[in-house]
């Protein structure tokens, strides 16, 4: 038997726990993005407690396969995305999997996981529905304190206002996307007006979960 010109080959070095997966497909020259693809498939049946235990011993695996044979998203597309999925679902835990990926494959992770987490967009509007108890009466919205097109953690202060003539913040309640302020700074905020466009990285936060609060500092100035 020839042996094989395929990268998969090494795999069995890497993870002597998948050679048996390995024998099953070695023989039949796949290509890099179908060897991919089936990779996946059973990674994706090893999920145990929302992690891929065998995960941290093949980074370095596919670290080089990134590197070497993603310049067509043969790896990105069908191994990391094929793992993005069971975690859009909640099969799989995101952080656990994301910490067990090299660099380069921590970075694809982002774009795909992240980047579909963005489509989740709410607005927040200035009413006790969306910013909780304190978000009544007259608000002069002072300044954004970060910039849209971002990821915040959870508490991050994103804007410093004046509400009824006493310092206030709006923080977010969770981690989240800023995708971008629908009222500039120096705004007089009216009951019910659009401040921002949001999206919770956590997937299935049902709609309606209030997402930012507003948080009355201390007493008028």
């Amino acid at each position: 038997m020839s042996k094989s010109t395929s990268p998969f080959a090494a795999l069995p070095d890497a993870v002597p726990i998948l050679r048996t997966w390995w024998e099953q497909f070695g023989e039949d020259e796949a290509s890099v993005h179908e060897l991919s693809l089936l990779l996946a498939a059973e990674l994706e049946s090893r999920i145990q407690d929302g992690k891929i235990k065998e995960l941290p011993d093949l980074a370095p695996f596919i670290e080089k396969l990134l590197a070497d044979y993603d310049e067509h998203d043969d790896v990105s597309l069908g191994l990391i995305e094929r793992l993005v999925w069971p975690a859009l679902d909640g099969r799989l835990d995101p952080d656990a999997t994301r910490e067990a990926l090299g660099t380069q494959g921590r970075l694809v992770w982002d774009s795909l996981y992240l980047g579909s987490r963005q489509e989740d967009l709410r607005a927040v509007e200035y009413r006790e529905r969306d910013l909780g108890s304190d978000a009544k009466g007259p608000a002069l919205l002072s300044v954004w304190t970060v910039r849209p097109g971002q990821w915040v953690d959870s508490s991050t202060t994103i804007a410093r206002l004046t509400v009824r003539e006493r310092p206030a913040v709006i923080r977010v309640t969770r981690r989240s996307w800023i995708d971008r302020f629908a009222s500039p700074a120096g705004f007089r905020v009216e009951p019910g007006a659009l401040l921002l466009y949001v999206a919770p990285e956590t997937p299935g936060i049902p709609k309606g979960t209030q997402l930012c609060e507003l948080v009355v500092l201390g007493p008028a100035a």
